[in-house]
């Protein structure tokens, strides 16, 4: 398999306010796609690109060389499913591309996606896009999308149906994600997540900082009780 087609499929899963946004956003400045699109219902990703709000300006759009895009789907959640279909349909015919989708439990469920969205986590990678997905609540989203995953970052959840769907999908004990905590800190908010990257091989459980200055460098700590073994995922 050629390098270019290898698959790039990433998953940032936790609470509110536990620490997603900041860690696409990390991603995004490292790897600095030149082409660019988020399905963004809640309209938290604006300032990634330029805001369309109809699918026809959203296609026009995406026949330029390059473009940095945020689809806003509009209020009416009923209507999330056949507007999610054709934004999958639509990054799949760009290609050469990064697809961020934010709160995929809207749009999917466990035993249940659109057939795009499928397509789009299948192959993809042929197509050369590279899908991350964000999610408060992964027991409720589409079981293939975790299974399917090349990179998982998990932090703080607050239910343990989502606790164990994610135990499950990183293949680690429960209490490794029943332990995750973002809290507030005398230097700042102090997050702990566990990563696991499955083409690598590493995996483990870190500890950053968010203060004023931006992020601290993650640094590996132990769940308690135990030793710390973890190995830094690469391209994070």
């Amino acid at each position: 398999m050629a390098a270019t087609n290898q698959p790039r499929i990433r998953a940032y899963i936790g609470a509110t306010g536990s620490g997603k946004g900041v860690s696409v956003r990390e991603h995004l400045r490292a790897t600095q796609p030149a082409r660019l699109v988020v399905w963004d219902p809640q309209q938290e990703w604006g300032e990634l690109g330029r805001r369309v709000s109809t699918m026809a300006e959203l296609c026009r759009a995406m026949q330029g060389p390059a473009w940095r895009l945020v689809y806003h789907p509009g209020a009416d959640a009923k209507a999330f499913g056949d507007r999610f279909d054709l934004f999958c349909r639509a990054v799949y015919a760009a290609g050469d591309c990064t697809a961020l989708v934010e709160e995929l439990a809207d749009v999917t469920s466990p035993s249940w996606a659109p057939p795009s969205w499928g397509r789009l986590n299948t192959s993809g990678r042929h197509r050369g896009v590279e899908v991350i997905a964000c999610t408060q609540s992964p027991a409720y989203v589409d079981k293939k999308f975790l299974g399917g995953c090349t990179y998982i970052r998990c932090f703080t959840l607050r239910q343990t149906p989502h606790k164990r769907a994610m135990a499950s999908a990183l293949g680690v004990p429960f209490e490794e994600v029943d332990t995750l905590q973002t809290v507030e800190a005398p230097g700042g908010v102090e997050i702990t997540f566990y990563e696991r990257d499955f083409r690598s091989g590493d995996q483990g459980r870190y500890r950053v900082t968010l203060g004023k200055r931006g992020a601290s460098a993650p640094v590996a700590v132990a769940r308690p009780g135990t030793a710390s073994t973890g190995r830094r995922a690469r391209g994070t």
